[in-house]
């Protein structure tokens, strides 16, 4: 169990001519969790440093930057080359370049766009015309007949041509466009059109600025189509030649935008006076020379730099200022971790409980998973993750360290309970320890369940007090449910009961022990108000006090009974466990007589032990956590830390 690492508080103080030199110091180093120096000043003497404006400003350009990558097309995550640092205005300017000829590009692409598909609607128009072949002077030059083209449906057509047999002549096309061609006389005209039209005729009609005949028409958009698609290919490739050309410098401007957000975004929480910047932080005591140094070299030795430790900041000290947590990590600590950070991280003052929880998932996972063959599996899965030479994150592999240590886990239990890929026998090999599914090992693996949950509550309890110790709150630490009063109550009731089941043997005297811790915890706050030298019911009544200490006490004694019972679970999981993969060598069992038995019978064992793996590891990593979080994390977890975050650039910056 280790602490977090020592924190002291760094105040630099420099002149305004050294203020992006040691920005870019600090980014660069990545050392100082950067607080807001204007609050931290004695009487207000700092002023915050305003620059609103200027973020605004760089804001538009990294939002007009990134617009203009992606309509250029430029991967976001494709490499920038190192370009020369360049002012605000030079980078404005550039963007407005580029802007206007992707602009223009953009104008021509979305008007030839726009063309070719009236052009298309045209050519379809006239391919909806059922006299495609018929010359346009014969189509308009009819003086005694009057002509209708249009469509029908069939049933429709139908009805028209008996109701229109006297009045006109109507065709319909043999295919199934529905296509009708009337023909009147001009006298008709009207009273054909009406019928027709209450029949659902849809009229086709020549366009009327159409000059020659509809084949010819035809070939005239189809040419003028092809004509604006070789336009539209060459505007595209000035898109892409466009591309070509500034994609690079582009990226490298959004990486400078991106530094220079990110100095404004830290300078703003520098303060100043009339002459003096000053920049607020906290850093590792390890890495405190350091800071001096950079400062030393940024500001030609003229900036100062004032050192308090964590301990000693009356900021810290008011409550007006949290100290940063940094975890001291290792390769094997850090997937533990993982699982404390995901609850909370744990606040300055108090221990860093990943060891613990390392140590407690581990065991409860290899004991309710307890197979050789499946927890060696998880293991080889969990070292594939990682120690290969793919391209897996941090998390990825850092599960990968915790699946390897619970597989490990799993296949010394199931050395334990003499499981091999769910196969248990004594011939093929025997249990060192006991069989979950045989009737007389149940209550002893039941009982050594809830012995390990007595352990591990118990050191939870301790960590507990030594957390409150180490904070200076001795009365807590002691006159506590999860305290010293707690842990002396837990295990004279646990001697209590070992003793009356073992020896059948009980004194009266032994109460003491139990009744004892209850009582002081009973009496709490008024014992608490006695030790602050206040009267006994200082603001609280009697009855107050009195129903205070009766929940009280019947938290402490729910709280250890059902913590307790709680550990039954992992005992049943790993007789849950043996039983599922009993259940796959008795359905195997059914196949050995069959034809192609031995082939099924191998199928089934290795989609079993697949399912096995998939659904009762998932279902054991939940119990584990269940228990972490709700059980033992209960007893002496805080949390509520704030993680040292310090400012540095990102991979996607350059420092300016």
């Amino acid at each position: 169990m280790l602490k977090p690492v020592r924190m002291c508080k760094v105040n630099i103080l420099l002149l305004q001519k050294h203020l992006n030199a040691i920005t870019n110091a600090l980014a660069e180093s990545g050392l100082v969790h950067l607080v807001d120096a204007a609050t931290q000043s004695k009487d207000r003497l700092l002023s915050a440093v305003d620059l609103d404006q200027d973020r605004r400003r760089l804001q538009a350009l990294s939002s007009r930057c990134t617009l203009l990558l992606e309509a250029l097309g430029v991967e976001k995550d494709a490499e920038a080359p190192k370009i020369n640092s360049l002012e605000m205005e030079e980078m404005e300017l550039l963007l407005n370049k580029v802007s206007e000829r992707y602009q223009e590009y953009d104008r021509e692409i979305a008007a030839l766009l726009e063309d070719s598909a009236e052009l298309s609607r045209e050519s379809e128009r006239l391919n909806e015309y059922p006299l495609q072949s018929v010359s346009l002077s014969a189509l308009r030059n009819l003086s005694h007949f009057y002509m209708l083209t249009g469509k029908m449906r069939l049933d429709t057509f139908l009805k028209a041509r008996q109701i229109l047999d006297k009045q006109a002549i109507l065709i319909r096309s043999e295919d199934d466009s529905g296509k009708v061609l009337a023909l009147s006389s001009r006298a008709n005209r009207w009273m054909v059109e009406e019928d027709l039209n209450k029949l659902g005729f849809e009229k086709i009609e020549l366009p009327e600025n159409l000059d020659r005949d509809i084949p010819d028409k035809q070939k005239q958009y189809h040419d003028e189509i092809d004509q604006l698609r070789q336009r539209l290919d060459q505007a595209r490739l000035g898109v892409l030649r466009l591309s070509e050309q500034y994609a690079g410098v582009l990226l490298a401007v959004k990486r400078q935008l991106g530094a220079l957000l990110a100095v404004q975004q830290a300078q703003s929480m520098f303060g100043k006076s009339r002459q003096l910047y000053c920049i607020s932080g906290w850093v590792p005591r390890e890495k405190v020379e350091k800071v001096r140094e950079l400062v030393r070299e940024a500001t030609a030795g003229v900036g100062v730099v004032e050192v308090i430790d964590a301990d000693d900041d009356e900021l810290v000290k008011a409550g007006l200022d949290e100290v940063p947590v940094q975890l001291q990590s290792g390769a094997l600590e850090r997937p533990f971790q993982m699982l404390v950070t995901n609850y909370s991280m744990p606040n300055y003052y108090e221990f860093d409980p990943s060891i613990f929880v390392g140590i407690t998932f581990v065991i409860m996972f290899g004991y309710m998973f307890g197979d050789i063959g499946q927890g060696a599996t998880l293991a080889l899965v969990g070292l594939y993750l990682r120690f290969s030479k793919r391209n897996f994150s941090l998390m990825l592999r850092d599960t990968g360290t915790l699946l390897a240590f619970c597989g490990l886990a799993a296949s010394f239990f199931g050395l334990c309970y003499g499981s091999v890929f769910g196969y248990e026998s004594h011939e093929f090999l025997k249990p060192l320890w006991l069989s979950p599914l045989h009737e007389q090992d149940i209550p002893r693996l039941l009982l050594t369940a809830v012995g390990m949950g007595v352990v591990f509550l118990s050191v939870a309890v301790l960590i507990n007090v030594a957390n409150q110790f180490l904070a200076k709150k001795y009365f807590a630490g002691t006159f506590d449910k999860f305290g010293l009063l707690g842990i002396i109550f837990y295990w004279s009731t646990l001697a209590i009961g070992v003793n009356v089941a073992l020896k059948r043997s009980f004194a009266p005297w032994q109460l003491l022990f139990v009744a004892l811790p209850l009582l002081l915890l009973f009496l709490r706050e008024p014992l608490h108000n006695l030790v602050r030298h206040r009267n006994p019911f200082h603001e609280s009544s009697f009855m107050d006090l009195f129903l205070e200490g009766s929940i009280e006490l019947m938290e402490t004694l729910t709280g250890y009974l059902s913590g307790t019972v709680s550990f039954v679970r992992v005992g049943a999981f790993a007789i849950s466990h043996a039983a599922l993969c009993l259940a796959v060598f008795a359905i195997i069992g059914m196949f050995k007589n069959m034809s192609f038995g031995t082939g099924l019978s191998i199928l089934v064992a290795i989609l079993g032990n697949l399912l096995i793996i998939l659904f009762e590891g998932m279902v054991a990593a939940i119990q584990c956590v269940r228990l972490e979080y709700y059980e033992l994390f209960s007893r002496f977890f805080q949390g509520g830390g704030k993680a040292y975050s310090p400012f540095q650039f990102s991979e996607k910056t350059e420092e300016q």
